[in-house]
Parts: C-alpha cells; structure tokens; sequence
C-alpha cells in the first residue's frame, strides 16, 4: 500500500466566527518527495440551510489559482498561502455572512491518492430588529402572554421572562 499524501491539520474542525469577522479554515498537508505528478486542491461549500446545493468555491489546479467558481463569494474567498503547492491549501474567508454557515471540505489530490477533511462554520449574528408585545387583558387578575422575538440572530433566541419578587412591576 503507497501513501501519497497526507492532510496534517490538526486544528479543529468547528469553528463559530461573528458576522463580518475573518475566517482561516486549516488544510496543511505533506506530499512524499517520489510523489509525482499534478496536485489538485478543491474547498467545496455545503450550505447549512441546503445540504444538496454543495458548490465549488475556489481550486488549485496545473499550478493556477481558479476563484471565480462561486460568484457569491468570488471577492471574499482566498488561498491562505499565495502558494498551495507549499502544503498549505487553507482558505480565507473575509467579511463572513449569515450565509456562510456550513460546512467546507478541503480535497487534496494526487496521481497516487486523494484525501479530504470536512469543517464545520456557524457564522453568529447579533440580533437585530426584535420586538415586544402583551397578549390578553392588563387588568389585576387576569393572565397575561408577554412575548418577544427576534428577526435575525444566531443561535436562534430563546426569552425567558421572570417576575421579580416583591413588586408588581414588570421587570
């Protein structure tokens, strides 16, 4: 049995980033000096939200750089090192997006073998347009629904209303 190659990141495979922040999503590997031929390096994209859409962002192939596989993401996504063949194929994810969130799959292959390495991304976002309402009657004795909801955020919110002990008002 040869062995050609060799993903050596060690780094984890889950990362949670905020929204707009940057992102290098490790894919390090070791090639056998007798190791011939072209190398090729792929990150594919699976969308957490559709598992089916999985697209080809960006790939090194025949010693060139092709980054226009994914128009979405063309601008914001790069080879970490200018350089792939080094073995290094991380990639760069600037200006992150709710989108974003997924999972990312690094292919290194050779003419003797190919391996891969899947990461998961959850892009966190701070939430924003959240609103207050009451349900039900605000007279002394009857019930009374307080509700929240938030229209972007992630993880998704969850309220938890309280009373404070001692006062009839709302806390």
């Amino acid at each position: 049995l040869t062995r050609s190659l060799t993903i050596t990141s060690i780094d984890p495979s889950l990362f949670e980033k905020a929204q707009a922040e940057k992102v290098t999503l490790p894919c390090t590997f070791e090639l056998l000096e007798e190791d011939e031929g072209s190398l090729a390096i792929e990150w594919v994209f699976i969308p957490a939200d559709n598992p089916e859409r999985a697209e080809l962002m960006i790939m090194y192939a025949v010693d060139r750089i092709y980054n226009r596989c994914n128009t979405a993401m063309t601008e914001r996504v790069h080879f970490a090192n200018l350089n792939p063949r080094s073995g290094d194929g991380s990639l760069d994810i600037v200006n992150l997006k709710a989108a974003d969130t997924g999972i990312y799959q690094c292919k290194v292959e050779k003419v003797l073998g190919v391996q891969s390495k899947k990461i998961q991304l959850t892009v966190l976002v701070k939430p924003a347009g959240t609103k207050c309402s009451i349900e039900g009657s605000q007279k002394i004795g009857k019930d009374v629904t307080w509700k929240r909801a938030s229209q972007e955020g992630s993880p998704r919110l969850s309220y938890d209303w309280r009373r404070v002990s001692g006062t009839q008002e709302p806390p």
